[in-house]
């Protein structure tokens, strides 16, 4: 179990900056994930950390220890790859001990501690098969158990679901949260995928072009992004222009969205057009008759689309601009359909207001009120 920290670190291929000025601390046990689309850097931060890369800039720590010249076979790191990388001509058992023989470990004790990393992720049926007899979970599984058997200090995990398919990787992603805190292993999980990071991690860095954008709890990151690249990246949302005449009355700062005045507390004074962020289950769609307030207006539902516990609509507002709305499927009966007009409230106390860069965020942030009082 150990405390990473990473200070300042940059890695150029060529005038290209892979990563740019990263910091980040990881605390001991945590689940963190680095979290953006192909070619964030992420991955090249994870091969950073674990000495197959060395950094052009800054430091890594391990435990206060810098690590920046020690050799990726003693960081004592266990790493899972997204390919698998186990060997086809050994059985599972031989393929978990390899890493415990490469340690010189006397052979009653690999014996015993395979036994118990292959009985981890139920495997233990399986030892003397080879890889071509399994199934991919099963593949990954041996090379999860292949990475935890050494007991390191560190586990590294890079995309490591995204063979799998979906069912699949759902059930991989529970038992490997669950294996993680069961053994109390500092990790560092590698993705893409933004259900799977929220559904796994403590902490969570959003990277784009080499750079954090954003590191917090799941809940934290969902609620109150930083910047509008990470309110898109994460989940979906819907982008309205909206316009500012006058912000300085900070407590009652009064936006121009789509025809209607919504009031928003800003963090200081603004005027001019700015981005109104709404997420679709945070948009409220009602009947007309049941219309109360002067900031609702109406909208066409132009598609509908069912998915079980929530059905996706596409409504048209007044002003032709089409936005995206998630409602639970309560019954059948309560179903809208395509043509239905609503109500539609955009719901101003649940939105993210950012300045017309979509760099900073304007309004004040009672989201991360709400978000504080939920479980860790």
């Amino acid at each position: 179990m150990q405390h990473i920290k990473i200070q300042n670190v940059s890695k150029l291929f060529g005038e290209a900056r892979a990563i740019d000025h990263v910091d980040i601390v990881i605390e001991q046990g945590e689940f963190f994930t680095l979290l953006g689309p192909s070619g964030c850097g992420k991955t090249t931060l994870l091969r950073t950390l674990a000495g197959f890369y060395q950094q052009d800039e800054g430091d890594l720590y391990f435990d206060k220890v810098n690590i920046n010249r020690t050799p990726a076979h003693k960081r004592n790191i266990g790493m899972v790859f997204q390919n698998y990388a186990i060997f086809p001509h050994m059985t599972v058992f031989e393929n978990v001990a390899y890493g415990l023989k490469a340690r010189k470990v006397k052979k009653d004790q690999i014996d015993i501690r395979v036994t118990e990393a292959l009985d981890m992720v139920e495997l233990t049926h399986l030892k003397d098969r080879s890889p071509s007899q399994l199934s991919g979970g099963q593949q990954q599984r041996v090379a999860l158990a292949r990475a935890i058997v050494i007991h390191p200090g560190l586990l590294l995990m890079d995309e490591p679901l995204s063979n799998l398919d979906a069912k699949l990787r759902v059930k991989m992603r529970e038992d490997i949260r669950r294996l993680q805190k069961d053994l109390d292993i500092t990790t560092i999980y590698v993705t893409h995928d933004q259900e799977e990071a929220l559904a796994v991690s403590d902490r969570i860095a959003v990277m784009k072009d080499g750079k954090v954008q954003q590191i917090g709890r799941p809940y934290e990151i969902y609620l109150t992004p930083s910047n509008k690249f990470v309110a898109s990246f994460i989940g979906s949302t819907n982008f309205l222009t909206g316009h500012v005449s006058d912000g300085k009355e900070l407590k009652n700062t009064e936006i121009q969205v789509e025809g209607i005045q919504l009031s928003r507390v800003f963090n200081r004074d603004y005027a001019g057009e700015v981005i109104y962020s709404i997420r679709p289950e945070q948009v409220r769609l009602s009947d007309l008759k049941h219309v109360r307030t002067s900031k609702t207006i109406t909208g066409k539902i132009k598609e509908a689309s069912f998915l079980g516990q929530t059905v996706t609509y596409k409504v048209e507002l007044a002003t032709g601009t089409v936005i995206d709305v998630h409602e639970y499927s309560v019954s059948f009966h309560n179903l809208r359909r395509e043509g239905d007009i609503v109500a539609v409230d955009l719901n101003p106390e649940q939105s993210v207001v950012f300045d017309v860069s979509g760099e900073e965020v304007l309004n004040e942030c009672d989201n991360r009120e709400k978000a504080e009082v939920l479980p860790v």
